[in-house]
């Protein structure tokens, strides 16, 4: 079926504002981002799912980390792109979970085109010291009432360039093999790859091309470089940085 409405949020210490936007939204699909097998975390997640099966909303799980950046946007990225290849209409709830839950949402959401909404907290169960996230012995959150949906305005966010990314990929696999001797390989398996070409002086193809070199470094090196994705130490070699293995995880694939 195709033209579905999916609902993806995340349950931390919510129930209010997961349950009520997936009904607003009349959701035939709910995926929820959610971490922890021990209490009180499961057992918010227990409510939100014992509801979504009483009202006879399919659910699936998705069960990683949801305060770490790159699990949450490598796995909002997968679910929104395996929805909207099927057709059907994405919302993503950005407003429910921790703050790089939040973060991370909204970047895939606008980066992969599905639409984001926080639903505004109307009454809070906090209202003195005594009652926190619990009434009358069930879980419900922050947020006793939240007010309808409001969808969020999006800008276009531009993924990162895939032949950056793979090529990437390539370069710290074949450095890690070869070490320091490593830009001949290199050069070798972007040309396997479509990526370069002319890498040779001559037909018995011993000798890398000198022009070849700098179309690498031009092409490659300096743009990962200047992008954060590798970094040059005090013996002028270039290693992948934080930035880099990030592209990687959540990008190469």
């Amino acid at each position: 079926m195709t033209n579905l409405r999916i609902v993806i949020c995340c349950v931390s210490f919510e129930t209010v504002k997961v349950l009520d936007p997936i009904k607003f939204y009349k959701a035939d699909r709910v995926h929820l981002i959610h971490s922890g097998k021990k209490s009180p975390y499961v057992d918010f997640f227990n409510h939100v799912t014992d509801v979504l099966d009483k009202t006879g909303v399919p659910w699936e799980g998705h069960d990683i980390y949801y305060a770490n950046f790159t699990d949450v946007m490598k796995t909002m990225r997968m679910i929104i792109r395996k929805e909207k290849v099927e057709g059907n209409h994405v919302y993503v709830n950005v407003g429910a979970g921790p703050q790089i839950y939040s973060s991370a949402a909204m970047i895939t959401s606008m980066m992969e085109g599905a639409i984001p909404f926080n639903a505004p907290t109307k009454e809070f169960t906090v209202k003195d010291h005594e009652k926190v996230f619990f009434q009358n012995g069930k879980p419900i959150g922050n947020a006793s009432k939240v007010k309808d949906p409001v969808e969020i305005p999006t800008f276009e966010v531009q993924p990162p360039d895939t032949n950056l990314i793979k090529a990437l990929s390539i370069w710290e696999v074949t450095t890690q093999k070869y070490k320091r001797f490593a830009t001949t390989e290199v050069l070798k398996e972007l040309e396997i790859a479509g990526m370069m070409d002319d890498i040779w002086e001559d037909d018995r193809r011993k000798k890398r091309s000198q022009s070849a070199l700098m179309r690498y470094r031009r092409n490659f090196l300096e743009k990962w470089e200047n992008l954060g994705w590798i970094e040059k130490n005090n013996r002028g070699r270039y290693s992948l940085t934080g930035q880099g293995k990030m592209m990687l995880d959540i990008f190469n694939n």
